[in-house]
């Protein structure tokens, strides 16, 4: 008991702001331990798993429906052992229930609950479930398991065999990618466009920066102005719809419908690091300021919301504020009316696609912005200056509004995964828009991080203020690596190839699996639950394997380690019929796969710095080449190798060079041939 809380459990000395919203709960949750199922074994107990993540709305209705009743409480903690685990601290846990989730029920999402034997193997899975249904369920299985526990004993051994057999690693090993598979891989992802809206053709819509990244090297590659179409096609559907935030910047995690319109309303730092990334690079491709706005725009919003000062970024901020989904978010005709003066009000609603009855539920306006900025000058008779300090007046008058109202929570701790994610934003952004204000925050970022999630050569996922910190996953290893090489890239500085050169090791030695070429997601000396996953599926998030594999070939190339390079090409060998055949949910892994058929290229331009040249470079190059100037620590390598034979520019494909060019359209000539595959 408390002062304030009737209730308190022993979630309430977790630094996990997901558990902590549990820890005033009836229901007595812990947080997952041995201890826990030392105890479920004692005691002959199943056990509860339910997992979720703090900026999760349907964890919170379930909350509120079922895990704040009391009644509901009693009878969990009186037949179960309940243990609540945040499924971004251990995804580990999330990723081994969720498959087999999939398994049971043929889905998935969050809240995921399991019903565990005491040895861990679940029985029985689901995600949401009103409070009726919830309380059916258990108590047939309290019951089952009561009077015929060895049905159940017998269907956990089943559903051990099925994850097991899901998870094999065992793929046949086939040759180096060629030009027609990578065609054919195009084509194939060409199946899953959506041409109405923009992105693939599902009834959800998610950003999935990751295959837009595939489908700029693949425009970089070949020239393929339908491709090129496409990229822009959705990238302004993207920034256009509501699933982008036109006040505060940033996006939301995805959009209910496929028109990019209404949103989920929670924002991700990983979503968010990604966009940045993607937006930079499409402006320095196209040079369409638009791309650069977005960016820029994304950035303000994570300093500004989601940076502690100068120590790293947080999570997530909640799609609920007041019980209520997106409420901070949207806006009702009449409010709008009261801070806006009538011609500003008049434009709000042609720029922003508002109307006076609402054009979502409930009377509430999702601001998106369904006209072209011509089709707004020519409907408003405004000139461009008019238009531009209306908008400027309008968004800082609802800005301003908007911050009177109760924020969604934000999820405060800070992952090395997602920062990592965000580091190489920094450095690409930097990179890209040849920015030094950009170039020394992620500077800062990158000291930051290695002061604090990478310690006495151990790397953390998380750490807490109560001191409660995690060991890394594969996840965090990859993430951390790649930004670290794009930082390199960006300043030149040697330190930060030190750094992934010491992290690559590390990894290498706990997570890889010579046999298959592929790494495992948990370390070998930690916790194992009933299987040892791999994680090599690109979703929302590059898979940490194939994040891996495009950064070994690059840090093999760099700090001259042919066992890395080698390493960052095997997974392939083993994942590329998978690859070929589903580049939807391998975009990353077929980014590889056009590194591995091309060999990583390498651009070394001697001399004095020309940052405009280095920029044309990286014009046509796919983002996995390497362009080095004199501020890379190494290109006076590559001179010293190359053995004083004269020209300024030095082209490697993979690991041999060609002759030096003292031209930059030979070189332009020369890369153009390379980057088609030979054909």
């Amino acid at each position: 008991m408390t002062d304030k809380h009737a209730y308190t459990n022993a979630l309430i000395h977790s630094g996990s702001p997901y558990l902590l919203q549990h820890a005033h709960n009836p229901v007595n949750w812990e947080m997952w331990s041995e201890n826990a199922w030392k105890r479920a074994q004692e005691e002959n107990k199943l056990v509860i798993v339910s997992i979720g993540y703090s900026t999760c709305h349907w964890c919170h209705v379930m909350e509120r429906e079922t895990f704040e009743d009391v009644e509901m409480a009693e009878a969990m903690n009186e037949h179960f052992i309940c243990i609540k685990v945040d499924r971004e601290e251990r995804p580990d846990i999330d990723m081994v229930y969720m498959d087999a989730c999939q398994l049971m029920t043929g889905r998935g999402g969050w809240p995921l609950n399991a019903i565990c034997l005491p040895d861990k193997r679940p029985v029985y899975t689901g995600t949401y479930f009103p409070k009726d249904a919830w309380n059916s369920i258990l108590k047939q299985l309290y019951d089952l398991y009561l009077k015929e526990p060895e049905k159940m004993l017998e269907y956990g051994k089943k559903v051990q065999n099925g994850l097991e057999e899901m998870n094999l690693l065992e793929f046949p090993r086939t040759e180096k990618t060629n030009a027609a598979d990578l065609r054919n891989t195009v084509s194939k992802l060409a199946e899953s466009f959506d041409m109405e809206y923009g992105g693939l053709d599902r009834s959800q819509k998610f950003p999935m920066p990751v295959v837009q990244e595939y489908l700029l090297d693949e425009y970089q590659i070949s020239g393929n102005e339908e491709i090129s179409d496409f990229i822009h096609f959705t990238l302004l559907q993207m920034a256009n719809g509501g699933i982008h935030d036109h006040i505060r910047g940033g996006f939301y995690r995805y959009a209910t419908d496929k028109h990019w319109f209404a949103p989920h309303f929670e924002k991700m730092l990983y979503d968010n690091a990604q966009l940045i990334s993607l937006y930079s690079r499409a402006y320095q491709i196209f040079d369409a300021d638009i791309y650069k706005k977005v960016a820029m725009d994304i950035l303000a919003f994570i300093e500004r919301e989601l940076k502690e000062n100068n120590s790293g970024y947080y999570s997530a901020l909640d799609a609920d504020s007041e019980g209520v989904e997106g409420k901070f978010y949207v806006f009702q005709w009449p409010e709008l009316q009261q801070i806006l003066e009538p011609n500003e009000m008049e434009l709000a609603s042609e720029i922003y696609g508002l109307k006076a009855t609402g054009n979502w539920e409930h009377g509430n306006n999702i601001l998106h912005k369904p006209l072209a900025p011509l089709q707004l000058l020519e409907k408003t008779g405004l000139t461009i200056h008019e238009m531009d300090a209306l908008q400027i007046s309008i968004q800082n008058k609802i800005f301003t509004f908007q911050n009177s109202r109760i924020r969604p929570s934000l999820d405060h701790k800070k992952l090395c995964a997602w920062n990592g994610l965000m580091l190489k934003a920094l450095a690409d952004a930097a990179k890209y828009f040849q920015d030094s204000n950009i170039l020394y925050q992620a500077q800062q970022q990158a000291t930051w991080m290695h002061t604090h999630f990478f310690r006495e050569n151990i790397l953390y996922r998380y750490f807490s203020e109560n001191g409660e910190k995690s060991e890394a996953f594969c996840e965090d290893f990859a993430c951390y690596i790649s930004a670290l090489i794009s930082l390199y890239e960006a300043d030149g500085d040697w330190q930060w190839m030190q750094t992934a050169d010491k992290l690559t090791a590390i990894c290498i030695k706990h997570f890889y699996d010579a046999e298959t070429g592929l790494f495992y997601f948990t370390s070998d000396t930690s916790e194992t639950i009933m299987i040892r996953k791999s994680d090599n599926s690109d979703d929302v998030i590059p898979s940490s394997g194939s994040i891996l594999a495009l950064a070994l070939q690059k840090a093999g190339i760099i700090l001259d380690n042919m066992q890395y390079l080698e390493i960052g090409k095997t997974g392939l060998n083993h994942l590329r019929a998978q690859v070929i055949q589903n580049p939807a949910w391998y975009s990353n892994w077929c980014r590889a796969a056009q590194a591995e058929s091309i060999g990583i290229l390498q651009i070394y331009i001697t001399g004095k710095y020309d940052a405009e040249m280095e920029q044309r470079f990286r014009k046509i190059l796919p983002e996995w080449a390497l362009v080095f100037t004199e501020k890379n620590n190494h290109v006076k390598a590559m001179q010293e190798k190359m053995q004083g034979k004269p020209g300024n520019i030095y082209i490697c494909p993979g690991d041999t060079c060609m002759e030096p060019v003292n031209s930059e359209e030979r070189a332009m000539e020369i890369l153009r041939d390379l980057l088609h595959y030979g054909i």
